[in-house]
């Protein structure tokens, strides 16, 4: 696979309409589907970043872990933008202000810790890495199951059409233009 895409690329799988795969940038039945719904997007990215964390850890040398972690940096904090601008303040306006404020305080302790694993990268400590990269995909898989199983559905089901189509419009829009 090649290790570079393009930010383009980026908005387009945010946008569902494609995902990177092990052969590639492929488009996908499933991700145009996703495209449809801003909570459907959120969940394909959830995929994407575990399928790309997953990547980072299973890489056979340092040059191929760096590569794969700058891909999954990327994503991450394109990923953590649109939510961060689009669904945590949706959440907050709707009467789950508390909801919000926990997941913020979740991406910034990801953030910290994503800063931390570059920075081993960066010093050639890749014996950190494997503590490092696990407590990662755990609170990465905590902040999803509650994103997904708690507080998004119910942002979804109290939200009218009109407010869910205005979150996938601006929800796409900050991930392409935070990709960019």
């Amino acid at each position: 696979m090649d290790s570079n895409f393009t930010r383009r690329d980026l908005g387009l799988i945010a946008a569902g309409v494609i995902s990177i795969g092990s052969t590639g940038i492929a488009k996908t039945a499933a991700a145009a589907e996703a495209a449809e719904d801003w909570l459907a997007t959120i969940k394909a990215q959830h995929q994407e970043l575990d399928r790309l964390l997953g990547a980072v850890k299973s890489a056979g040398s340092h040059p191929a872990r760096v590569a794969a972690f700058k891909k999954f940096s990327i994503y991450l904090s394109a990923h953590c933008m649109a939510e961060e601008t689009t669904v945590y303040p949706a959440l907050a306006i709707t009467g789950n202000e508390a909801a919000a404020k926990q997941l913020y305080g979740e991406q910034d302790e990801a953030k910290v810790l994503v800063a931390r694993i570059g920075d081993a990268l960066s010093m050639n400590h890749d014996g950190d890495l494997p503590a490092m990269l696990d407590k990662l995909a755990t609170a990465l898989h905590a902040h999803v199951a509650e994103e997904e199983n708690q507080d998004f559905p119910g942002l979804q089901a109290k939200a009218d059409a009109k407010m869910n189509a205005k979150l996938t419009a601006d929800y796409h829009g900050a991930f392409q233009r935070a990709a960019s």
